[in-house]
């Protein structure tokens, strides 16, 4: 099905020229020479992208992006202009523009827009449509994700949920592990019961013997009354023992025993406890190391490791990064009481190209943040931390020419930046050109000067 494309220029020529270069690679274009008369025919009437003149009669089209905007919410606009002004430029995009082109442009030039904003359109389309399926079919209790890996976790809580047995989860800080156990526990038959997750590591040994298996009164110094420990709590629930490769050696035969026979004796007491708690563990450590080492029983992870769900790191599953991102903007959208719609092209293609060390709980993080400093609707690349960035540039510190001169160094640096710059945008100047804070006609001498190819970097 062909394209449908609105151009709006006041400038005849240009609208005939523009057209025939649309119509020859098999676009539909209709041609408008006034913003209001665009308004009133995209009312009525769908387009899948916008060419809009900065200089109109009337209102310019920088003022009108807002109208289009909430009439084709979808629709990508390309501003297109025969002044080069950085500050319409930024403006421009701030505002919801795609892309930003100084006549007079040639037919590659123009074509690799439409064909990069006709992209970014299935794009929104596929997001839109995500953002219905999430809860229906990429959200179970809390785990989220399309990636066959995440499709395979889903599939084992649903069939360990209603049993008895004890489960290992392990993965990477940052991964979900504490959501996969919430969902084991909340998905199966002891749902009505408690959930008692317990960090290993955030409590000294003798305050995290106390916290499991409780104590009596006169224990210790401080123990002014009976405390009932949490595998009672957790009784007929699931007891959630987080970051289980901390756990103290001495404690470790403890838990064992509660394995094997279900019963626990409480601090100062004589006493035996019983508890039916459903024993869930999660760690980010290799438990085989810490046994070869001596640092955990064998005979305990056999017991804790019945079944065993591997979380993959958020690099490994690239898939399920845009999922997250829309749950995440709706979530934190509502929390900060904002009317956030969508990100920029190079806000995800900066989401998408991240390596994720901190996994799912960074990507939380760096959503939130960016909804809460977001000052419109679309957050871009500017409203991301500066942490994503870090990583590029450490890479590029690792080697110094000690031996040249200042001049030379910081020319060397300098062509390295613009390099790796138009690598991150595909080879789009204006963006490497916004990104970098100064105006495109000098990112273009400079591509000249350092004798760059900007077409290796166009997909």
């Amino acid at each position: 099905m062909r394209k449908k494309i609105l151009l709006i220029d006041d400038d005849e020529r240009i609208r005939e020229l523009i057209r025939d270069i649309l119509q020859s690679h098999d676009y539909f274009c209709r041609t408008i020479d006034r913003g209001e008369k665009a308004l009133e025919i995209i009312k009525d009437d769908e387009y899948d992208l916008i060419l809009l003149d900065v200089n109109l009669p009337g209102k310019s089209g920088i003022e009108l992006i807002p109208d289009f905007k909430h009439y084709a919410p979808d629709s990508p606009i390309i501003m297109i202009t025969g002044f080069a002004d950085i500050d319409d430029a930024v403006k421009a995009m701030k505002l919801g523009s795609f892309d930003y082109l100084k006549k007079p442009f040639n037919k590659e030039e123009l074509l690799l827009s439409i064909e990069k904003g006709l992209r970014w359109q299935n794009i929104l389309i596929e997001n839109s449509e995500l953002k219905q399926e999430i809860n229906e079919k990429y959200n179970y209790k809390g785990i989220i994700g399309k990636s066959r890996e995440m499709k395979n976790i889903i599939d084992k809580v649903k069939q360990i949920a209603d049993t008895q047995v004890n489960v290992m989860i392990t993965g990477e800080s940052g991964t979900g592990k504490d959501l996969v156990a919430k969902a084991i526990h909340f998905s199966g038959s002891r749902r009505d019961n408690d959930f008692v997750p317990v960090n290993c590591s955030s409590l000294p040994d003798n305050l995290l013997e106390s916290e499991l298996f409780g104590y009596k009164k006169g224990a210790f110094t401080g123990a002014y009354r009976d405390k009932e420990g949490l595998f009672k709590v957790a009784d007929n629930g699931t007891i959630f023992l987080d970051e289980i490769g901390d756990m103290p050696e001495n404690l470790q035969a403890k838990i064992l025993k509660v394995l094997d026979s279900g019963e626990f004796t409480p601090l100062g007491d004589t006493k035996t406890v019983s508890t039916n708690a459903r024993i869930i563990s999660a760690t980010n450590k290799k438990l085989e190391k810490l046994i070869n080492s001596g640092q955990f029983r064998e005979d305990l992870y056999y017991r804790l490791n019945v079944v065993n769900i591997e979380i993959p790191p958020l690099r490994e599953r690239k898939e399920d990064i845009l999922i997250l991102i829309d749950y995440f903007i709706n979530k934190f959208a509502s929390k900060f009481n904002r009317n956030i719609k969508r990100l920029t092209e190079s806000s995800i293609e900066t989401l998408l190209r991240h390596p994720w060390p901190g996994n799912v709980r960074e990507l939380q993080n760096v959503l939130e943040s960016s909804c809460a400093l977001a000052q419109s609707e679309i957050i871009d690349i500017n409203n991301l931390p500066d942490s994503l960035f870090k990583q590029s540039s450490d890479k590029m510190e690792r080697f110094i020419p000690i031996n040249s001169t200042l001049k030379e160094t910081t020319e060397y640096f300098e062509k390295r930046y613009i390099t790796e710059l138009l690598k991150f945008t595909n080879g789009n100047v204006s963006k490497a050109s916004k990104i970098a804070d100064i105006a495109r006609q000098n990112m273009h001498l400079k591509i000249k000067n350092y004798d760059i190819d900007v077409t290796q970097f166009r997909k």
